[in-house]
């Protein structure tokens, strides 16, 4: 039975990411899920960032600046620090 997209009646595909089954309309790329397939998205995230906050220690501190100079300020003109990069999250990783 091939499903039709509720908004632009393109066909549909299914995929199986995970355990959860996730229909995905060919014209819109448009995300559909069944009944009970969002908490499971919601529970499997949860427990991937659970498993992935032990994995991971805290960041060093950096070491204090040299006497004689000022401390250094984030967001001002010459700020030449590292900026953090948004972790990745298990939904990133579901939809290829």
């Amino acid at each position: 039975m091939q499903l039709t997209c509720p908004k632009c009646q393109g066909q549909m595909r299914q995929y199986e990411r995970s355990g959860i089954t996730i229909d995905q309309c060919t014209e819109c790329r448009g995300i559909f899920l069944d009944r009970g397939e969002l908490e499971k998205l919601i529970d499997a995230e949860a427990t991937w960032t659970q498993t992935q906050g032990r994995q991971t220690a805290p960041a060093p501190q950096p070491a204090p600046p040299p006497p004689g100079y000022p401390a250094p300020t984030a967001g001002h003109y010459g700020y030449h620090g590292h900026y953090r990069r948004k972790r990745r999250g298990f939904l990133s990783d579901l939809f290829d």
